[in-house]
């Protein structure tokens, strides 16, 4: 898996580019029916969790784009995609509510936002795991 992201990481601002595309197109489609799963007692909206890997991708292809050849981003850095991330998933809710039968809801913000936290950390265990085999590598 590691070798993957090595690879794909010259080209991973096209692929953020594209993904951002994506976004933007899928937001502004009216009328989008909500997915669920009917149980037996309740009903389980599998939205939330598209939010959750949409934002959580979006996040990973950010980092990649923005890694150094050592794969090592700065604090500073970190902080200023993070809040621009959270920025861009604030924004396309709003955006939402612009476009017939779609909403801004406060549940999709949390799962974007919670989706892109979760994938910082996850990337910065990936790219520390590269950066050490990169270094033993040389």
């Amino acid at each position: 898996m590691l070798k993957l992201i090595i690879y794909i990481r010259p080209i991973a601002r096209y692929l953020l580019i594209a993904w951002v595309l994506t976004i933007i197109i899928l937001s502004s489609i009216p009328n989008i029916p909500t997915l669920k799963i009917h149980t037996a007692k309740s009903e389980i909206r599998l939205d939330y969790l598209m939010h959750f890997c949409e934002y959580g991708i979006l996040t990973f292809l950010t980092f990649l784009s923005f890694a150094g050849g050592e794969f090592r981003i700065n604090w500073k850095k970190i902080i200023m995609l993070a809040v621009s991330l959270i920025l861009f998933a604030v924004l396309d809710e709003l955006h939402q509510k612009l476009i017939p039968g779609r909403t801004c809801s406060v549940k999709d913000i949390a799962s974007n936002v919670t989706g892109i936290l979760t994938v910082i950390m996850i990337t910065l265990l990936i790219f520390r795991s590269i950066g050490i085999k990169l270094k033993k590598s040389e």
